[in-house]
């Protein structure tokens, strides 16, 4: 992955899946920022990432902190997240990049007009092979990116690079790794914009290192990462193939703004659902979870086979893979066919003819007549099944015809020779390159054989001693060497081209495999998006061109899996009407507020509601059913929040500083479709500087009008509205979680009961001291903070009342005051000859110590 950063923020990117061979050029992200770069990291987790010297320090700063170091050994055994190179400058050159994008052969149609260039330069004009590959690259990326291209060029060069290593330590004729298929653009059109923030703050996305420091990284270009606690981890467990959890991931981390591909989607799933199509899609799920990453098995079969310890080293699981890919891809057309309500949905038909039935039952029938399974599982190696290949079969017969006769051989051998060297004599054998041979018993002391033919007119030559025995060859032997000639390595050579030609036969229809993997790699993710709906009650909602956020009942879909019952609350919110392109409004937004404050007791939902409302929108713009009774739901072009502080020793960062980048983050980039949160915002300075913050946070949203967007906000700063600061109305409601309080209890527990059930209007406490009790804090610090509380309701200052003496300490100073005035008053001797100074003080202060009190202290 290459990443780099221009002036005003402006990010490219590039990246490089070797599983696809597709390289992936990013458009430039007009001050995307360290966010943006942020979010990349998060959404493709490299294993590689490539960076130039003259890249931004923050850059530099941001990649180091995840990166592995040489000194990863640490006492928590963890690595980072990818290999950090710093490249030169030159290899992100926008040119040198675009002319080596355009080598790369991208189309194999001829160019029907065929224009002579002039001699002039011939290499550039109009006609020429160079301008011809660069309008084949034009069409498939925007040349206007010149940072992500320049960033694709360093991936390139780095792929060469790997190619070289990789194809010098190789067989010449197998097949090359590391190519290129194909160049692919993402745009962020039609795409909701996240940032890692909201990924990580929604829990969306939430990978963890593999707990074995060793697995972590399983090769060069796959990480080993499992997801926790995360709405894709919670939908990844649904989807039967790893296509289907690939594609779950490219719908969260590119969340749709196109209607059209939302309701297209939804009504996929509808089909799913139906009750008449409910045993027809378990029947599809139980063929699904038969399909194999096809992609891993065509790489393993495009790298060809060699020998390896005298075995072939395809894997007979690959082969097993593909046999069951392709009968299951008819079947799957064959079973979709029987779904009811399919006929105005488009994914039916392109499923329908991407899997052509008679190419992929000859794929079928093509590995069924060459391997043999049960024998391969039998001898733990790949075996070819009889009739495949006649010379094959002929050469296994001479071989069977060669291993019968050594009994014979061995029988032979023994009486030509002396009796007592008989018993030394134990087999004859054929092995690869070496042909026959007969083993004797060692000599230990000479490490030659106790017998090597004594006789003048039999030279017996030593070939190789093992486990105890030595091997030789006579005359006889090499006859019989002669006459067969290396069979074992004859028949190996034979299985090898009987492998290859299946292999070149497979990967004639490799454009078909890979389109039926991608289609049902679709499939699956959206049958996981329907189970998903039918196993936690999801619901379809109505996806609108009109601002507005109207959720009835919604739930949060991770946290009420994690509690015994979750309360569901509703949420109503709309953004300025404003004028854009996406068509008629079709529900109306007056009257709602567009900002939403939450205030209330800690510890009574508020995050949790704020997160769901959140998740709603977001799972909506995948094409997902959500979690609530009723939503419709408006195009939200971006979320944008304030919740999480993520901190790290790298950045020398304060938490108020990161909450601060992070606020004026949404203020800077969000629209009046967009959906902000901030909870708590300002809490990380004083009150006073705090809540001014937080109030001129809220006013610069509804300053602006009819382009103001919706904000869910969470807050303790009750002062500004005591104050009037902000006000209900005008676009502001107010919203608080309800409570039970019983103070007369005797238990603290007891005396809080959390409800979690959203009521308009303000909550005018928070309650903190009486978490604080919940949550085990000295019951004499709370009764302080209770006692200081009070203070500042009565508005008294709270550093007189502090410096106020109580009673108690009045009682105790009367008696210091006392002894301090006899101390005062008592005469001190001047010391002198014979007179022990020390003995008489001491004396003195005891006196004056343990006199009776009076009664009148003088005070």
């Amino acid at each position: 992955m290459g990443i780099d950063m221009g002036k005003g923020g402006r990010i490219g990117c590039a990246y490089y899946v070797a599983m696809d061979e597709v390289l992936y050029v990013e458009e430039d992200v007009a001050m995307g920022g360290i966010e943006a770069v942020d979010t990349l990291l998060l959404g493709v987790q490299p294993t590689t990432v490539l960076v130039p010297n003259r890249a931004p320090i923050e850059l530099v700063e941001l990649l180091e902190r995840d990166a592995q170091r040489l000194d990863d050994e640490s006492s928590s055994g963890e690595r980072g997240a990818y290999v950090l190179r710093h490249l030169a400058s030159a290899e992100f050159d926008y040119d040198t990049a675009k002319d080596g994008l355009a080598s790369i052969n991208l189309t194999s149609t001829p160019d029907p007009v065929e224009v002579v260039p002039s001699e002039e330069d011939a290499a550039d004009c109009i006609g020429s092979s160079k301008h011809r590959n660069l309008m084949c690259l034009a069409e498939v990326v925007n040349l206007d990116s010149h940072l992500s291209i320049g960033c694709a060029g360093a991936v390139l060069n780095d792929i060469n690079r790997r190619r070289t290593v990789e194809d010098s330590a190789s067989d010449a004729d197998a097949f090359p790794s590391f190519q290129i298929t194909a160049i692919q653009m993402n745009t962020p059109a039609d795409t909701m914009l996240v940032s890692a923030d909201v990924l990580m703050s929604l829990q969306i996305l939430r990978s963890e290192a593999h707990p074995n420091p060793q697995s972590q990284y399983s090769n060069n270009s796959e990480s080993k990462a499992k997801e926790s606690l995360s709405v894709y981890g919670l939908l990844q467990a649904l989807a039967c193939t790893s296509q289907g959890k690939a594609k779950l991931r490219q719908m969260l981390f590119r969340p749709s703004t196109n209607i059209d591909m939302i309701d297209e989607r939804q009504r996929t799933i509808a089909v799913f659902l139906r009750p008449e199509n409910r045993e027809v899609v378990m029947a599809i799920r139980k063929l699904m979870r038969r399909v194999k990453n096809t992609k891993a098995v065509l790489r393993y079969v495009k790298r060809g086979v060699d020998r390896i310890r005298g075995q072939l080293s395809i894997r007979t699981g690959d082969w097993r893979a593909l046999l069951r890919f392709s009968m299951v891809s008819s079947q799957l057309r064959e079973a979709l066919l029987a779904l009811s309500g399919t006929s105005v949905l488009t994914i039916f038909p392109r499923i329908h003819d991407s899997i052509d039935p008679p190419v992929f039952l000859a794929i079928g029938e093509m590995i069924l007549k060459t391997i043999d399974f049960q024998l391969s599982k039998e001898s733990g190696h790949t075996e070819i099944m009889q009739g495949a290949s006649e010379r094959l079969d002929e050469l296994k017969r001479v071989f069977a015809r060669a291993c019968e006769m050594l009994p014979d051989l061995t029988d032979g051998i023994q009486k030509e020779n002396p009796a007592w060297a008989g018993q030394h004599i134990q087999h004859c054998t054929i092995l690869p390159q070496l042909g026959f041979l007969v083993a004797v018993t060692i000599d230990q002391e000479s490490g030659e054989g106790l017998y090597s033919g004594h006789t003048a007119n039999d030279n017996w030559q030593i070939s190789f001693a093992n486990d105890g025995l030595v091997y030789y060859k006579n005359a006889a032997l090499l006859e019989l060497d002669s006459h067969f000639g290396d069979l074992p390595s004859q028949i190996a050579d034979e299985e090898i081209n009987v492998v290859m030609e299946l292999s070149t036969a497979v990967l004639t229809h490799e454009d078909s495999i890979m389109r039926a993997s991608d289609i049902l790699g679709e499939l699956d993710s959206l049958l996981a998006l329907a189970w998903a709906a039918e196993k936690y009650g999801w619901i379809a909602p109505q996806m609108t061109c009109s601002n507005i956020i109207d959720i009835v009942d919604g739930r949060h879909p991770l946290q009420e899996l994690l509690v015994p019952s979750f309360i569901p609350n509703n949420c109503i919110i709309a953004g300025g009407p404003g004028n854009d392109d996406l068509g008629e409004e079709n529900a109306s937004t007056e009257g709602n507020p567009a900002i939403f404050i939450l205030t209330g007791p800690n510890n009574s939902g508020k995050s949790v509601y704020m997160k769901q409302v959140a998740l709603i929108v977001y799972l909506a713009h995948i094409g997902s059913y959500v979690p609530a009774t009723r939503a419709t739901i408006g195009v939200t072009d971006r979320i944008l929040t304030r919740i999480a502080t993520r901190e790290t020793v790298v950045d020398d960062e304060s938490a108020f500083l990161v909450d601060l980048k992070q606020a004026a983050f949404t203020m800077n980039f969000a629209s009046r479709r967009s959906l902000i949160l901030a909870d708590e915002f300002g809490k990380g300075t004083t009150t006073e500087t705090g809540s001014a913050l937080f109030a001129s946070y809220l006013a610069h949203f509804l300053d602006l009008g009819e382009d103001r967007p919706k904000v869910l906000v969470g807050t303790h700063f009750h002062d500004i509205f005591d104050n009037n600061i902000l006000q209900a109305g005008d676009g502001v409601a107010f919203g608080h979680m309800d409570v039970r309080l019983n103070p007369e209890a005797e238990d603290v527990e007891d005396q809080i009961t959390f409800l979690h059930h959203l009521l308009l209007g303000r909550g005018l406490s928070s309650l903190g001291t009486l978490c604080a009790a919940i949550n085990d804090i000295e019951s004499d610090v709370v009764e302080r903070a209770r006692a200081l509380i009070d203070l500042q309701e009565l508005n008294e200052d709270l550093e007189e009342a502090c410096s106020k003496v109580s009673e108690e300490d009045i009682q105790g100073l009367g008696p210091a005051e006392l002894v301090a005035r006899r101390f005062l008053e008592t005469m001190i001797p001047t010391p002198g000859p014979g007179v022990n100074a020390a003995g008489s003080i001491r004396g003195m202060l005891e006196e004056v110590i343990s006199l009776p009190q009076m009664e009148d202290t003088g005070l």
